[in-house]
């Protein structure tokens, strides 16, 4: 005859591999195109402004350095990369520069802007249904009809949609040398991770093979090559002092005796 204890270790063991086992199906759905994409992501970016000056980058910098500041204009369509296991999408923009100024040694890669990008709210999530079935009898009648109206309009609009207008970064780029100015071949790149419900994490650059067939990637957005400027108050050349040339003959002008 099992004991009590015994039957509670089976019922908790047959639970946790149902969970794994309907866990594991929904992570493997989640990846297929079922149902089929309605479009693909695409993303543009362009380089409004670079500067680099020199001071503390961070309130906890111990040392002055030159570090740079990029504008940017992003125009990105991301709304396909929602699907129903999708719990948000976390997007970012990097720069890539070379690691030196003669462009030897690879390249260097820093992140100057991120967000998260939120799903939208599914009405059998557990906020809806305490909401729902258990309502704070706190608020006022007003302020919960102000927040379902806005509630209402937020998800009338499909999320994924981002457009920048000389964008200010929220991270500075530094560089271990102390010295970023006069880099060549420089480009900003936009990324995006995929974090689903349940499941493996998807990239763009294709770390989840290539995205098993639902989106392509590593081709949308890349910007133009631009160059750090010299730092900011400097000269980027040193003028030359000039030779004294000879005059050519003719080209003096006649000494006037008075």
């Amino acid at each position: 005859m099992h004991t009590a204890l015994n039957r509670l270790q089976t019922t908790f063991g047959f639970f946790t591999t149902c969970a794994f086992t309907l866990a594991s199906i929904i992570a493997v759905l989640s990846i297929i195109p079922i149902p089929a994409p309605a479009g693909s992501p695409s993303a543009s970016v362009s380089v409004r402004n670079v500067q680099v000056v020199k001071g503390r980058p961070h309130y906890y910098a111990t040392k002055r350095e030159e570090y740079a500041q990029i504008r940017f204009d992003l125009e990105a369509d991301l709304s396909s990369l929602f699907t129903w296991n999708t719990k948000q999408l976390f997007v970012y923009v990097t720069a890539n520069y070379p690691t030196s100024k003669d462009g030897q040694g690879g390249m260097s890669e820093a992140v100057i802007w991120d967000t998260i990008i939120p799903a939208k709210s599914s009405p059998y999530s557990w906020q809806n249904l305490k909401q729902k079935y258990f309502p704070d009898k706190k608020k006022s009648k007003s302020k919960s009809r102000r927040e379902s109206l806005s509630k209402q309009s937020t998800d009338l609009v499909k999320p994924g949609f981002i457009t920048l207008k000389n964008q200010k970064p929220k991270y500075q780029i530094t560089d271990p040398t102390g010295v970023i100015s006069e880099r060549a071949n420089a480009t900003l790149h936009v990324s995006w991770n995929v974090q689903p419900w349940v499941g493996a994490l998807i990239w763009d650059k294709g770390y989840l093979g290539s995205r098993v067939g639902q989106w392509e990637a590593g081709k949308v957005g890349k910007s133009e090559t631009f160059e750090f400027p010299p730092l900011k108050g400097t000269k980027s050349e040193v003028v030359k002092e000039k030779e004294p040339q000879t005059p050519k003959a003719g080209s003096a002008a006649p000494a006037v005796e008075i």
